[in-house]
């Protein structure tokens, strides 16, 4: 799943910012609680004011995700 990751930070380091968290760390097991981890990778998408946009468990598809920064 790492390669696949990677891509997507790749292809949208421009629209967001990614934070990798270690599941198994302090602060990694908090937020994965709050935000209700069901698999690893968890992504959450947050926008401007704290809110979430989008959520996914496992690797999030680039489309879907691209589509939400796509300028109009």
């Amino acid at each position: 799943m790492k390669p696949a990751v990677d891509r997507l930070e790749a292809q949208l380091d421009e629209k967001l910012i990614f934070v990798r968290l270690e599941v198994q760390s302090h602060v990694g097991k908090i937020l994965y609680s709050k935000y209700e981890g069901k698999l690893v990778p968890t992504f959450i998408i947050f926008d401007q004011f704290g809110a979430i946009r989008y959520t996914t468990n496992g690797v999030p598809d680039y489309t879907s995700v691209n589509s939400m920064f796509v300028d109009n």
